[in-house]
């Protein structure tokens, strides 16, 4: 047939003291931390796209990190339990917070410039977030990147996707098979330590705030090898994604709530957060703000709510949200004189792969930090900006515990077979099969999004079953791209996702389920492993 070619994709072998794969922020404070603490270690980073194509760089908002003083850090401490109903594993949540001031000083000893004046996102009870204007993510990220580069003894390797994970015989992790996307080979990276900095999973709905790299690739590489996964039903939705079709994946930045903003239906134009949240309003945590918002929705004749700071002057705006400002006016919004449509959108993923303070999982020589981890710091709901705070923490932690691995390298003679198989292409399957996409992420909106039902939950069961099954069939038998590598990873998250969904009789933080309104008097959270 003309459009199907047979060669084989076995590339290169790459051995060194530490793999990273991801470059967020949570994986570029691992490497520097790393390399503080062993200068001459060698350091390979993989990232799917470029360096900056990170949740991370397009962080808006800021890092939440309370004063070094008691009653600061126990406020802080309080409000994340608030937001974690009941689900925050109270140790971690202390651990975690008490570096709060420790991490900003990391920072900004790389030359992070943070600007003077603090602010406040929803379910925060006094301005305890570190911004640089409403661009912090990038700041943060462009300023480790720099120092990253400095260190010769760290190869970046950009446009580099990992396809699975190797073990040994002892089923500890030693390496990874990675796609080397431009030259379409499968190379073998073998480690000593191997860190899973990957992100969220937000692909699996059809609004999110992520980039298209975010397809839960640490999740399903870890559960693929028997690594257990907790909380995995608790998607966060950022209640104010931009509905523009010029513009995918813009968020709304919660500190314009912070600044007084309203959420206004947008039939009446009148406010309705008063009638979920009487007391906090706007500034409730997201998951009541969001599902507020899906709500208001459903009875509209729109597909949108509005956005409004009309009330606050053009010099306000333009000072505080420069970015946000000039983003919407390339779209004919002015933030000042106008009305903001905004629908909720997947934002980010509470649970992850389970990890102790140190982020060991469960498998020897792996760790796992950042979004793709699950430390139990968030629990059914996270508190705004507390994300950037956790990987730069848990980074720290990662870099001191994984020193061990390096003094105890992987055997050099380890048998380790190269990507053997011979693959073809078959573009007009290839094409078929990528049309999954499209499919997954509506069914995925709209039976395990905001609101959720056994009946709907377990229909989409039945969906995604038999959509895996045809990928892994077709994964085996053709050339791997990233393409499939990320459509076969989202596949396996959604449906761990709506496994955890079922499995939980109650609504707690981000999980909703219409059929078990109430919550159960005990929190207890949700583990799968492959059985």
């Amino acid at each position: 047939m003309k459009n199907k070619i047979l060669f084989s994709q076995q590339g290169k072998r790459y051995q060194s003291d530490a793999l990273v794969i991801g470059s967020g922020i949570a994986a570029l404070t691992y490497v520097l931390e790393l390399l503080k603490l062993k200068s001459d270690c060698k350091v390979n980073l993989i990232t799917k796209k470029e360096l900056v194509s990170c949740n991370s760089f397009y962080a808006q908002g800021g890092i939440a990190a309370a004063p070094d003083t008691k009653n600061s850090i126990e406020n802080h401490i309080k409000d994340t339990l608030a937001a974690g109903d009941g689900l925050a594993n109270v140790e971690m949540v202390k651990e975690i917070l008490s570096k709060g001031s420790q991490s900003i000083k990391f920072l900004t000893d790389h030359n992070v410039s943070f600007d003077q004046y603090l602010t406040t996102e929803g379910g925060h009870s006094e301005r305890r977030v570190y911004h640089v204007g409403d661009r912090t993510g990038e700041a943060i990220i462009d300023a480790l990147i720099q120092k990253v580069k400095q260190h010769k003894q760290v190869k970046i390797l950009e446009y580099h996707t990992a396809v699975n994970l190797i073990t040994d015989h002892n089923k500890a992790v030693i390496g990874a098979y990675v796609l080397d996307e431009k030259h379409h080979k499968i190379h073998t990276f073998l480690s000593n330590v191997v860190i899973l900095a990957t992100g969220g999973a937000g692909k699996v709905y059809r609004y999110t705030s992520n980039l298209d790299v975010a397809t839960g690739d640490g999740v399903a590489m870890a559960y693929r090898i028997g690594t257990r996964v907790s909380n995995l039903e608790f998607y966060q939705f950022h209640p104010t994604l931009l509905y523009n079709h010029e513009l995918n994946n813009f968020l709304i930045s919660e500190s314009l709530r912070g600044e007084g903003a309203y959420l206004l239906n947008p039939d009446t134009q009148q406010r309705f957060m008063q009638k979920f949240a009487p007391k906090k309003m706007e500034l409730a945590t997201r998951d009541v703000v969001a599902r507020a918002i899906f709500n208001e929705i459903e009875r509209s004749t729109q597909k949108y709510v509005y956005l409004d700071i009309r009330h606050k002057s053009r010099e306000f705006l333009q000072q505080h949200f420069p970015y946000i400002f000039e983003t919407l006016l390339s779209v004919g919004i002015d933030l000042s004189c106008d009305l903001v449509p905004v629908v909720p959108a997947a934002h980010y993923l509470c649970g992850g792969i389970l990890t102790d303070i140190k982020g060991c999982t469960d498998v020897s020589r792996l760790y796992a930090i950042g979004e793709t981890a699950c430390t139990g710091l968030h629990g059914a709901n996270r508190l705004a900006s507390n994300s950037l705070l956790e990987g730069v923490v848990m980074a720290q932690s990662a870099a001191k515990n994984s020193i061990k691995w390096l003094k105890q390298p992987i055997k050099t003679d380890i048998k380790v077979k190269g990507w053997c198989s011979k693959c073809v292409t078959d573009v007009r399957r290839a094409s078929q099969i990528n049309t999954h996409w499209r499919g997954l992420r509506g069914e995925m909106s709209a039976y395990a999004g905001i609101i959720r039902t056994k009946a709907g939950l377990q229909d989409l069961l039945k969906l995604i079953s038999t959509r895996r099954e045809m990928v892994e069939s077709y994964y085996w038998k053709h050339e791997v791209t990233r393409d499939l590598i990320e459509l076969r990873n989202i596949l396996l998250v959604a449906e761990l996702i709506i496994r955890a969904a079922l499995k939980r009789h109650e609504s707690r933080g981000g999980h909703y389920r219409e059929d078990y309104p109430q919550k159960l008097s005990k929190a207890k959270a949700s583990v799968l492993r492959v059985s």
